[in-house]
């Protein structure tokens, strides 16, 4: 064997190695722009609903106070379980949307990781991809969110 078949062969497997190498970097970087346009989404979404539930509350409370205020200490203190702000119905829906978005995006996030993850190993042992359905769908879904976001917020300060 001479030294020329050497350097080639070494230099041919050297190559297939950076081009996978590359192919995982890539798919890496893919999957975690998905990751983090769905924690953006959820995040955006958390946060609105928990601002709205906390003008909502804010209203009721004030709501409370004014009641308060116009049927004076005697009354309060003879009843003061009907001058409570009847927040509950708001604070239970805001818990179940904030739990069903938090656990949603746990699904997305899994879906996503373990698809990234299959086409990395793919990537790196030289195989087929297998693209995840559920990782497009929600790159998709989280680039639309993203691009209405600027929209709602505007029309979410228009109505403030």
């Amino acid at each position: 064997m001479n030294v020329e078949t050497i350097v080639s062969d070494v230099k041919g497997r050297a190559e297939i190695v950076v081009t996978r190498g590359q192919e995982a970097f890539e798919v890496g970087f893919e999957t975690f722009k998905t990751a983090n346009a769905i924690v953006v989404d959820s995040m955006q979404t958390l946060l609105q609903t928990q601002v709205a539930a906390g003008k909502e509350l804010i209203d009721l409370a004030q709501a409370s106070f004014e009641k308060i205020k116009t049927d004076g200490i005697k009354a309060v203190a003879s009843n003061p379980i009907a001058y409570l702000p009847q927040g509950k119905d708001t604070v239970l829906g805001v818990y179940s949307s904030s739990m069903s978005t938090v656990n949603k995006a746990g699904d997305d996030l899994a879906k996503t990781f373990k698809g990234g993850y299959a086409n990395i190993s793919a990537s790196i042992k030289g195989e087929k991809k297998k693209v995840a359905k559920a990782a497009k769908k929600a790159t998709k879904k989280a680039t639309a969110a993203r691009k209405s976001a600027p929209k709602a917020k505007k029309a979410a300060a228009a109505t403030a």
